[in-house]
């Protein structure tokens, strides 16, 4: 199965603030937010903290380290998912999440990445919310597959 990618983080390098898978068959899809520490850079201030929680997209908050467990029991009976994303930072973010330990990372056999590099937005999808991982995961599977609802 496919499952569509997006994160927020704080600035280009910065803390992950959020991380969100949305299913290509549109269910139940994953959305975990950081216990976020650093001061957020203005941009991230303006346009990503206040879209945390909306209307929607409600996170689980975890800290940074139970990411890799908690995408680990989301993908677990999927013995060949595909993550998709529209940038390069969203899977870097993704994997670094994977690694648990020096030389460890979650037990997940298999995982490939694909990259399509496309707008998102604008999007016909109701009650999209720009800047919350999400909702952006959801609008980039809806730009991909359409409306498969």
């Amino acid at each position: 199965m496919r499952y569509f990618l997006d994160t927020e983080f704080n600035g280009m390098g910065g803390e992950l603030i959020s991380l969100a898978l949305a299913r290509e068959d549109d269910k139940v899809g994953f959305y975990l937010a950081t216990r976020f520490m650093s001061k957020p850079v203005p941009w991230v201030s303006d346009n990503v903290i206040p879209v945390v929680k909306c209307l929607g997209a409600r996170p689980v908050i975890c800290s940074a380290d139970a990411i890799g467990t908690a995408i680990m029991s989301f993908l677990f009976n999927d013995h060949d998912p595909v993550i998709v994303a529209d940038w390069p930072d969203d899977i870097s973010y993704f994997c670094k999440a994977l690694i648990v330990g020096p030389g460890k990372m979650v037990d997940i056999p298999s995982l490939k990445f694909e990259m399509i590099r496309v707008d998102a937005y604008p999007t016909t999808l109701p009650g999209a919310v720009q800047h919350n991982a999400l909702w952006d995961a959801r609008a980039l599977r809806h730009k991909v597959m359409g409306d498969v609802q």
